[in-house]
């Protein structure tokens, strides 16, 4: 599994450096890489990337995902609710 990551971060890598992105490991990552982090994209906010990666486990294979860089994120707050 360590070199299907250390592949995945390489392909993350390349990409990122295509688009112009300085890409240093803890500053892009999925939908739900972020809100595991307690983060969410801003509203209306697009993937800055789609890149093909590996999954992991038994099951090998290609998939699409959409990447989301730090400045397209925010921190999550619950909302109060406010009965008027």
């Amino acid at each position: 599994m360590a070199n299907i990551l250390r592949l995945n971060a390489e392909i993350l890598e390349r990409e990122a450096i295509k688009n112009g992105f300085n890409y240093d490991g803890s500053n892009i990552f999925t939908f739900a890489e972020w809100k595991d982090k307690g983060y969410f994209p801003v509203r209306g906010q697009k993937a800055f990337i789609k890149v093909y990666l590996w999954t992991k486990g038994e099951n090998r294979r290609k998939t699409l995902v959409g990447l989301f860089t730090s400045e397209q994120v925010e921190k999550f707050t619950r909302m109060e609710l406010v009965v008027v």
